[in-house]
């Protein structure tokens, strides 16, 4: 008898705990609702108070909005803290969070009181998301089956490396013009420290730089060497020039790590002052200053969206066609192989191998090519699982070969176009610097 009692009271335990559960308050997602709304279609007012904003900053169960009644007219000052709707948090994502910063967001005031974290700021609750314009993500190196969004709807990007301390990972930076390529957006590319590289470099390094950067200017980017932490670094017609480019514009920074990207924000008079330390160690290694990414007004106009800096960078795999189309040297050739989804790899009568031949197309941008198609890791440049000379393409990094192709390709094109005195590249980099005194 006793023990049918206790297994009949095991049995009502059980069914009240399900009871229970089934009397909670439920946030389910209504029929057809998304967390992606078009903006038309929401409701701003009303008796819930909603209203528009921007997402300044985004941490694990949270994140920081700033008011935007207008579209680019953020007001930073303006802060509220935030949490996405919970009926949206049951359901399977794609991403590592649901918002990213720069997304602009539906806001309701959290009058319920759902937004549990402590903190003085007003408090909101996240209810829908603008479709993205534009994005920067990579594969989560936490979980590979989902992405992690950099930054969305930014008009640029700024790919910040340094000549030295950390070396410039060009295969990085290949990576990122891939990206932008395939958004849509402009890429520029800032190389920091150029007080390090007429220090310290040695000849060959010093002839690698200035062969690179000719190389990305030939392709018509943007290529600009700084020296941030300079006294009179505001005065430096870079500075300037760089200036204008951010000027009005939403600019994503991005790079490797400790190249110095929170202090050349620092130059622009952000409203949030970058935290940048002091001393060998972070001057010589390289090292994150800046933790999260974070959407900053700068007094000089625009805005940027500082990240941490990027040691791993694997992004989502591209077909041949797509990844093609993102080298801009590729695209005039496209077409004009024999196969029409021809890899640009063994194919016979393929135009793309041609021109690498030929030198039209640079040998080191090729190899960047062939390590991400198949499959680089990403991280400082390594290449896994590759079906070429290990020699060849081990680094992805210029070797001698490399440099002297470009520079040959280089003085051609000059010639052809009776171009005789040659412009200031790295290494004379004391005519972009103001004189003393």
């Amino acid at each position: 008898m006793a023990r049918w009692h206790t297994r009949d009271s095991d049995r009502l335990e059980k069914v009240g705990k399900i009871r229970k559960k089934s009397q909670k308050k439920t946030h389910a997602v209504s029929k057809g609702e998304t967390f992606e709304r078009p903006e038309e279609r929401w409701v701003l007012g009303g008796d819930d108070g909603a209203f528009a904003a921007r997402v300044v900053e985004v941490h694990k169960r949270y994140a920081f909005i700033s008011t935007e009644h207008e579209v680019n007219a953020v007001d930073t000052r303006d802060v509220w803290l935030a949490e996405v709707a919970r009926r949206f948090l049951v359901a399977d994502r794609l991403e590592r969070n649901f918002i990213a910063v720069g997304d602009r967001v539906l806001c309701i005031p959290d009058r319920q009181k759902v937004v549990k974290a402590a903190s003085d700021l007003p408090k909101c609750v996240i209810q829908h998301r603008t479709p993205r314009i534009s994005r920067i993500a990579r594969l989560d190196p936490q979980t590979a089956s989902r992405e992690h969004v950099l930054a969305t709807n930014m008009d640029q990007v700024l790919i910040v490396a340094s000549f030295l301390s950390p070396k410039v990972k060009w295969g990085l930076i290949d990576r990122y013009l891939v990206l932008a390529e395939s958004e849509g957006v402009d890429a520029i590319i800032v190389l920091n420290k150029s007080d390090l590289l007429k220090i310290e470099g040695k000849p060959e390094v010093i002839q690698e730089a200035e062969a690179m950067v000719a190389l990305y200017r030939g392709l018509g980017y943007q290529v600009i060497s700084v020296q941030a932490n300079a006294e009179a670094a505001r005065l430096d017609p870079e500075i300037i020039r760089l200036r204008s480019i951010l000027e009005g514009k939403i600019t994503l920074l991005s790079g490797h790590s400790g190249v110095g990207k929170s202090s050349l924000v620092n130059l622009y008079t952000p409203e949030i002052i970058q935290t940048v330390e002091e001393g060998d160690e972070i001057f010589y290694k390289g090292r994150h200053t800046t933790s999260f990414a974070s959407f900053i007004k700068l007094g000089t106009g625009g805005f940027v969206i500082d990240t941490p800096g990027i040691r791993s960078f694997t992004f989502e795999e591209k077909s041949s066609i797509e990844l093609s189309h993102c080298f801009v040297e590729f695209r005039p050739l496209l077409g004009k192989c024999k196969y029409r989804e021809c890899r640009h790899m063994d194919e016979p009568a393929c135009a793309v191998l041609a021109a690498v031949e030929s030198g039209s197309i640079s040998r080191w941008r090729y190899k960047s090519y062939v390590g991400i198609l198949l499959g680089s890791t990403g991280r400082e440049g390594r290449i896994r699982d590759l079906p070429l000379d290990e020699r060849d393409i081990r680094d992805l990094q210029p070797d001698e070969r490399d440099i002297r192709d470009i520079l040959l390709n280089e003085q051609a094109m000059r010639e052809m176009a009776g171009i005789r005195e040659p412009e200031a590249t790295v290494g004379s980099l004391d005519e972009l610097e103001p004189k003393p005194g």
